[in-house]
Formats: structure tokens, C-alpha cells, sequence
């Protein structure tokens, strides 16, 4: 079984390491070898002449060779993240470029006049809010007495903003005024600004909506009966309380007392005479046998006639007097609540202190008739009493018809509240609806003006759109560069058009939600990552004016230089789909469409990244090539082809990985050599495969946790007190050999490795996997190593 051997069938290099270093490739060459080894050296050389290629028929144009490298790197990634060559402009565009540059700084003009509108919305917005946030306040304090009194019959009591909304949509909206009209003032809160209230409705009292409330509302609802009228509303009347009641018998014993002017003082005593035991109660002396007959004659008919109607008129308005007690104590009693209950009670104590003087004026004139007494006119309290009355039985037949229509009562009640509370805020609706009327105008404008302004905006892009399809697109280039930054995980930066520069892109990361411009915080494994991911659109895209896609050659030179695990894995992806592109110049014999990459050369150092890419090209022996390049005590580079017999299939050639057993090669070399600077380029290599890619520490966190948080670790106390920090020193070096490219660790990294001996190269290294805790897998493999 034979190699194929297509296009560049044989190269030889003379360069630098290289003295006629003589290799075949075919289809698909894979090239491993150590830091220094001249990787770098023999990709460069494909394009610097220094590699003299045996082409199998028409070589390839120089540009059709493409190649990874540094070089590349270099000059594709400039400062502030700009990537020249994504895009294609040919001096047949330049006009066409230079009127859509025209038309895009018109088009920022506009767009920048649209944010300012923007702006002056948002401020608007905010002073709307404001207002109509104030206006809640407002109402919300306006109307506590409402909310503390009538819960039951408010909506809203804990939504402020509602709960205005509502007073709002209630409240009439206030009449235009003609500007020669003026208008009230707004502290007069009977008025509201520019209202015609000549029909206005009375004002709802708090008072009436409490009275509803309390009925329809309370917890107990008692059934209230009627006050009792009065059976008359006047009292009996006499002639005999004005006129003397006086005797006018001739006995010589009445003609006697009559001289006195004493018979209603003897009748008083002739009353006390019977329990006196027959004497005169007032001088102590017998009272003669013919007393009685005498004082009887002192009587005459007519007196007596007189004194029966006395006591008679005294006894009949006694009782006109207690029944009208009766019934007043009766309504005193009844719990009906009422305001007019204290009027009631006032009457009627007024009413009985009269009646106690009439009383004591009555029995006065029973006692001395011939007394003249005058008593106290009750009429009108007796006609107020019952006015009384009659008004609460009013009330109370009110209240028995709303418990008899609850429904209805409550929703009277609702309305009573909201229009009491309509009434009483009128002038704060109408002020805050012109404040915000006026607010609203002016974002109408400003809307108006954005609207014609976006129209605008939109045609100068339809005019830019047409002048750039009338060049050469690469948006498409953008567009599937950001999806291979996104799928790789890179959230936070992406591809954007550099402004003023069509298909001129910048760099930008999210920060906070926020586009910014990258430019020196962008790493060198990002520059790495998205070199290559050009680099990948270049191979795979068109290189043309016309959008043909060209036959390449395609080198590439270390691609994972610096990069995480993430970015390597996508690397890995895309070469590999690279490599399957050019497999299909041999796959199939007729013509395919992706097929046109013609032949692929990848050089590195890493062993993982070269399993990722050749795992599954091993059994391809014919159209794939695996090389170790090797650099002997004298300097001078070799390329060896790694083919081994194939004692399995019956003779031949197979193809072998040069990085099969890598990792275990790496710590037999650090048991065995005793050179300190191979020493440290095995060190470095085991770190950064075991540290960087497999456990994956960034070379800042690793410097961090090894050196800065256990620097006493490699610091030696000597006798004399002072310190030895030759191993923090050695420690730190091999840690900084991670942070320099596959060019080599020694440029610009001040250690002279020939100062330091093997058997402490190899002490802090020891240390450093036990500082780490992974003190098991350096036992492991220096076990495996020996």
C-alpha cells in the first residue's frame, strides 16, 4: 500500500535548524513535536522560500497557500480587536463604499436626533409618572376619613393608584374656559377650574352616607319599634286656679273666721284634729264638744261645690301629667340610635321639671283655695315631644325599609361614598388632568417627530442597503463567526460592525449588559481564538470578488497557543472539519462540491489537541501522514515519518502517532536527562498538559494558588536567619514558561536555567504537585516513568 502523493509531493527545508531536511507528504499531514523544535520554522517556510516544493502539476498561487501561524496572527488581529481582511472592497467599490459612508453619517445624524427624542420621551414618561404618583398621594390622603369610615363600601383600599384611577373616571371631566373667562381659583374647593356649576348636585353629606353605612353594615340589626305618641298634646285647665275659693256661711262662728281670714288654716287643722287625741293640735287646749258642727257651718254649699271641683281638676290633671310620663319614660327606653334622642330627652326633662312646679302650685291651691295660682303652659313641650316622636318614627320606618333592601341600600351607600368623595377631590382631578394634558401634548409632538424621523432613518438604510449590495457582502462572514463564537461558549463578546467603516468589524464584549469596544483587555487566547475562527472562514469561504470559492492549501501552525479547554475543544472541531474537506479529494472519485481544500499540513506541540484532530486519521495510511519533528544536541531539526510494519495484516506499512504515549514520555524524559534546560522544557510541558488542559487552572488562578497563597512553601529559612528563595524563584519560572507562546519559553523571560541544578529543577517540582494536593499522580507517574 502506497502513500498518495497529490500537489506538493516533496519539500525541502533550508532554514534555520534545517540543513536539507527532506519530507513527502500526501493529503493530509500531521506534524508533532516539542516547544523549539522548529514547528514554527517549517510553517513559515511554505511561504518565506525557504522550503523548495515539488509540485505535482501547476503549483498553487502564493495566495492560495494559506497559513496559521504568528505571522498571521499578527497581522489579522490589530489593537481594539479590528480584523482587516474579513471583508473584500476592490477599487471597482470604492465609490459605491464612499457614498454609503455618506449616507451613513446622514443616517447617525438622524438616529442621534431619534435617541435625544428617546431621551426627552423617557423624561416626559417620568414627569407623567411623577404627576400621576403626586395625584395618588393626594387623593389617597384626601380621602382618609372616607376609608376609615366607609370600608365596607370603597374598593381599592389597598391599591393606591386604583383606587385613584377610580375617583378619576368618576369625575366629570371640567368644561373648556374661553380664554377671556376667568376661571376659579383652585383653593376654592367649592370649584373646580373651569366648571360650569349651574347645575351642580348638592353636596353629599358624611353624616347621610354614615347613617346607611352604620344600618346596612353593622354586625347586629335589631328591629327597632315606633316611639309612642302622646294621647293629647295639651293638659286640663280650670277658671278655679285664677278665682279665690272663698266661704260665705252667717253663723257668729264663720262670720268669725271670716274676720280672721283663717279658715283655710283652721281646715288644715280641723285635718290634723283627728289624730290629736280631741285637743287643738296648735295650742294644746280641749276643743269644745260643738267644734265640729261649728267649723261644718262655717261651709256653705257653693264653697263646697267649689272645693269638690278643685280636688277633682287637681286629680284629672295629676293624671293627664303621669300618663304623659308613662309614655315619654316609655320612648326613653327605646335603644333606636338616633341624634334627635337627646332632643327628646331634653324636652321631656324640661317637661317634668315644669310639671313638678305645677304639681307643687296645684296642691298649694288645694291647700289655701283661696289662693289665685297661675301654672306653667306644657303645650308647646308636649307638641315638641311628639314632633319628636314622630320624626324618629320616621327614621325608623327608613331603616326597616333599607334592612328590608340590603342589596340595594349597599350599592346606594357605595355610590353616596364615591360621589361624596368625587365632590370633595373634583379640583384635584381637574388639576392633575391639565397637568398631564399638557405633559401628553408634548409627548405627542415628540412622537410625531420620532415617527417621521425613524421613517427617515429607515430609507437612508434601504439607500445604504442598496449601495452595499452593489459590493462585495461579507455579513455572512460576521454572522457565522458570531454563531461559532457563541456555540463555543464566548457569551460575552462578539463581532460588530466598526462604525464608519462598512464591513469593517470590531470586537465587543458584554459588560453588564452593556456593548463595549475590546481592545487591550482582550487576551491572548481569545486573539488566538478568534484569529483561527477567521482564518476557518477563509479557508471555508470565498476568497473572491466574484464569491467563487478557490482550491487552498491550508498550514497550520500551533492553533490552541494560550487557549482554554472550551476554545480548544472548538478548534479541534473545526480542523477536524477542515481535515474532512480535504478528505474528500480522496474519498471520492468524482467531483464533489466541499472538496476544496487539496491538501492540509498541521504542526503542534500539544498532545491532547493532537489526538483530538488524529484519533480517527490513523487507519487513512494512504491519504495520511503522521511526522515527529526532532531537534538532536547539535541543534538541527529532523523530520521523521512515523510508519510502523504491519505485523497484524500481513505485512506492510501503518501509520503511527508520534503522541501515542506522549504523557508517559514526558516523565520518563524528566526522570532521565540531565540537562537543566530540557528539564525545564519537560516540566513546562507536563505542567501545562496536566495543570492547564486537564485540570483546567488558567496560568493566572495556577500562579495564584501555587505561589502567592503558599510562598512560604518554597522560601528556605537558613542558620544564619536570612532566606533562600532560589526555589520561589524556580517555582515562578516555571510557572511563567506556561504564559510564553510555542515559539519558545526564553524570550523575555529572565532565568538562567544553566544556574540551577537538576536535583532542585526536579525538588520544586515535586513540591509543586504536593503544594497542589495532586501528590498521587506525581507518585504515579515517576513510578511509571522509572
Amino acid at each position: 500500500m502506497k502513500k498518495v502523493r497529490v500537489h506538493i509531493t516533496k519539500t525541502t527545508v533550508n532554514a534555520p535548524t534545517y540543513s536539507n531536511v527532506t519530507f513527502e507528504p500526501t493529503l493530509i499531514n500531521f506534524f508533532y513535536g516539542k516547544n523549539g523544535t522548529g514547528k514554527s520554522t517549517l510553517a513559515r517556510s511554505f511561504k518565506d522560500g525557504n522550503a523548495a516544493l515539488t509540485w505535482d502539476g501547476q503549483p498553487f498561487p502564493e495566495e492560495r497557500v494559506l497559513v496559521y501561524n504568528e505571522d498571521f496572527i499578527r497581522k489579522n488581529v490589530q489593537s481594539y480587536g479590528n480584523i482587516p481582511g474579513v471583508f473584500t472592497i476592490s477599487e471597482v467599490n470604492a465609490q459605491k463604499k464612499k457614498e454609503a459612508d455618506e449616507k451613513a453619517i446622514e443616517k447617525k445624524s438622524v438616529d442621534d436626533t431619534i435617541v435625544a427624542r428617546g431621551k426627552e420621551a423617557v423624561a416626559k414618561q417620568g414627569e407623567l409618572d411623577k404627576l400621576h404618583g403626586d395625584y395618588v398621594e393626594a387623593i389617597w390622603e384626601a380621602t382618609k376619613e372616607f376609608r376609615d369610615k366607609f370600608p365596607l363600601a370603597l374598593a381599592y383600599l389597598r391599591d393606591k393608584k386604583k383606587f385613584a384611577d377610580k375617583i378619576q373616571s368618576m369625575t366629570p371631566k371640567a368644561a373648556k374656559t374661553a380664554p377671556d373667562i376667568p376661571s376659579f381659583d383652585e383653593e376654592d374647593m367649592s370649584m373646580s377650574a373651569g366648571e360650569d356649576h349651574s347645575e351642580a348636585e348638592p353636596m353629599i353629606e358624611i353624616a347621610d352616607i354614615e347613617a346607611l353605612y352604620q344600618t346596612i353594615h353593622s354586625e347586629k340589626k335589631p328591629d327597632y319599634s315606633a316611639y309612642h305618641l302622646l294621647s293629647s298634646t295639651s293638659l286640663p285647665a280650670s277658671d278655679l286656679l285664677s278665682t279665690p275659693i272663698l266661704s260665705r256661711s252667717d253663723t257668729e262662728f264663720a262670720r268669725f273666721i271670716r274676720a280672721l281670714g283663717n279658715l283655710d288654716w283652721i281646715t288644715q287643722g280641723h285635718t290634723k284634729y283627728h289624730s290629736s287625741e280631741g285637743k287643738c293640735p296648735y295650742c294644746q287646749q280641749t276643743i269644745p264638744a260643738t267644734f265640729e258642727d261649728d267649723l261644718a257651718a262655717c261651709y256653705d254649699a257653693e264653697y263646697k261645690a267649689d272645693l269638690k271641683k278643685l280636688s277633682s281638676f287637681v286629680q284629672q290633671y295629676k293624671d293627664a301629667l303621669n300618663n304623659v310620663y308613662k309614655t315619654a319614660h316609655a320612648n326613653e327606653g327605646n335603644n333606636f340610635p338616633s341624634p334627635l334622642q337627646a332632643d327628646y330627652k331634653a324636652a321631656f326633662e324640661l317637661f317634668m321639671e315644669k310639671a313638678r312646679t305645677n304639681v307643687t302650685l296645684l296642691e298649694q291651691k288645694s291647700d289655701s283655695p283661696a289662693d289665685v295660682i297661675v301654672l306653667e303652659d306644657l303645650s308647646d313641650l308636649l307638641v315638641e315631644l311628639d314632633q319628636i316622636s314622630r320624626k324618629i318614627n320616621e327614621d325608623i320606618k327608613a331603616r326597616n325599609a333599607v334592612l328590608a333592601d340590603i342589596p340595594t341600600q349597599k350599592k346606594k351607600c357605595t355610590d353616596m361614598a364615591w360621589s361624596a368623595i368625587v365632590q370633595r377631590t373634583q379640583v384635584l382631578t381637574n388639576t392633575f388632568r391639565r397637568n398631564t394634558d399638557s405633559v401628553i401634548e408634548a409627548m405627542n409632538y415628540i412622537k410625531a417627530e420620532s415617527s417621521k424621523l425613524n421613517a427617515k432613518s429607515q430609507a437612508l438604510s434601504k439607500e445604504i442597503a442598496k449601495l452595499n449590495s452593489e459590493t462585495v457582502n461579507t455579513t455572512k462572514t460576521m454572522q457565522d463567526i458570531n454563531r461559532a463564537i457563541a456555540s463555543a461558549g464566548f457569551k460575552g463578546f462578539e463581532l460588530q460592525e466598526k462604525p464608519g467603516a462598512k464591513y469593517v468589524y470590531q470586537l465587543v464584549r458584554n459588560q453588564n449588559g452593556k456593548k463595549v469596544v475590546v481592545d487591550k483587555d482582550l487576551s491572548e487566547g481569545e486573539r488566538h481564538f478568534i484569529a483561527f475562527l477567521y482564518f476557518y472562514h477563509m479557508v471555508m469561504g470565498s476568497q473572491s470578488d466574484a464569491g467563487k470559492v478557490e482550491d487552498k492549501i491550508v498550514v497550520i501552525d500551533d492553533p490552541v497557543s494560550s487557549m482554554d479547554s472550551g476554545s480548544l475543544f472548538v478548534v479541534a472541531s473545526l480542523t477536524r472539519e477542515m481535515i474532512a474537506v480535504c478528505y474528500n479529494n480522496y474519498a471520492f472519485h468524482e467531483e464533489v462540491v466541499d472538496d476544496h481544500i487539496r491538501q492540509f499540513f498541521c504542526m503542534t506541540h500539544n498532545p491532547y489537541f493532537f489526538r483530538e484532530i488524529s484519533y480517527n486519521r490513523l487507519p487513512d495510511y494512504e491519504c495520511v501522514s503522521f511526522f515527529e519533528i526532532k531537534k538532536d544536541t547539535k541543534n538541527q531539526t529532523s523530520i521523521i515519518e512515523c510508519q510502523d510494519e504491519d505485523t497484524i495484516a500481513g505485512g506492510g506499512l501503518i501509520n503511527r502517532s508520534p503522541v501515542r504515549n506522549t504523557y508517559d514520555t514526558l516523565w520518563h524524559e524528566y526522570a532521565t536527562t540531565s540537562d537543566p534546560d530540557t528539564l525545564l522544557i519537560v516540566i513546562r510541558q507536563i505542567l501545562e498538559y496536566y495543570f492547564i488542559q486537564m485540570v483546567g487552572y488558567q496560568n493566572g488562578n495556577l500562579r495564584s494558588d501555587l505561589l502567592d497563597k503558599n510562598e512560604r512553601e518554597f522560601v528556605r529559612i537558613l542558620d544564619d536567619g536570612s532566606e533562600d528563595r532560589s526555589d520561589y524563584v524556580a517555582a515562578a519560572a516555571m510557572i511563567a514558561m506556561l504564559n510564553v507562546g510555542a515559539t519558545g519559553f526564553n524570550d523575555g523571560l529572565y532565568y538562567d536555567s544553566s544556574a540551577t541544578s537538576v536535583e532542585q529543577l526536579r525538588s520544586v517540582f515535586e513540591r509543586i504537585f504536593k503544594v497542589m494536593h495532586q501528590e498521587q499522580h506525581f507518585n504515579m507517574m515517576t513510578r511509571k516513568a522509572r
